[in-house]
């Protein structure tokens, strides 16, 4: 999700770099992310469990991780981590589609090994009782949760598409806008739907807690949402220009 996605073909990849290396970028990244956010979920929910959630906590524990691997993978792997983000990126042809199946792969690797040291660190109580930080489905049921995961994968597909993919775009922000769309979007869908974005995110911590609460909510809707939120912009948004400029284009293209 950085100015690794503006692939240029006059640039020669350096000698050593690799396919692995980028997988590993993706495992660490994603490792992050669950780590810190999903171990923020389990120690604010065991230090206060009769309490609402520390929503401010969360969020800004996912939003800090998401602009940190950003910043520090992006230039590796993309820091996709996140399927949600990858098969978007692939449908609109940002992405090789023979690399989608290694990457969601390195994702769920990451996640899975978070929740593992997340049941480590704070023992068979976090496994137990807040499923090692899993999202759940709120009160309002599936369906909204399922609505708010569409929402929220489309608006996060199209900050990275605006700020890390696009040319026009300072690729020093993108790190700080995907973080920042990622804290307001759990502060906003927590108690609806956990705030997911991401099927790894998610299901890491289901598999290892072994409790699937609305596996399918998170499986399906972020990811629906991204290439919803892709095919979006590639078609419509992206080649959009404010009127002032449009009338200098026209201008500029009248004298030629």
């Amino acid at each position: 999700m950085s100015q690794a996605m503006r692939t240029r073909r006059d640039v020669a990849p350096l000698a050593h770099t690799s396919f692995t290396g980028a997988l590993i970028a993706e495992v660490i990244g994603t490792f992050l992310l669950v780590f810190a956010g999903a171990g923020t979920v389990v120690a604010v929910s065991l230090a206060a469990p009769e309490g609402p959630p520390d929503v401010t906590a969360i969020s800004l524990a996912f939003g800090l991780a998401v602009l940190a691997a950003v910043y520090a993978f992006g230039h590796v792997s993309g820091a996709h981590i996140n399927p949600t983000v990858t098969i978007a990126l692939a449908v609109v042809r940002r992405f090789p589609w023979r690399a989608v199946p290694a990457y969601l792969g390195a994702q769920f690797v990451g996640a899975i090994a978070a929740a593992v040291a997340i049941w480590i660190m704070f023992g068979e109580a976090a496994r137990e009782q807040v499923a090692l930080g899993a999202t759940t489905i709120g009160e309002r049921g599936a369906g909204a949760a399922f609505l708010t995961e569409v929402i929220l994968g489309l608006l996060l597909v199209v900050v990275v598409l605006a700020t890390a993919a696009d040319e026009r775009a300072n690729p020093a922000v993108a790190g700080l806008a995907i973080g920042l769309t990622i804290a307001a979007g759990i502060y906003v869908s927590l108690t609806i739907s956990g705030g997911s974005f991401n099927a790894a995110r998610s299901l890491g911590p289901m598999i290892i807690a072994g409790q699937f609460d609305g596996w399918w909510v998170y499986l399906i809707a972020p990811a629906l949402g991204g290439v919803i939120g892709a095919i979006l912009w590639e078609r419509l948004t992206r080649p959009g220009v404010p009127p002032a400029l449009e009338g200098e284009l026209t201008a500029v293209d009248e004298r030629r």
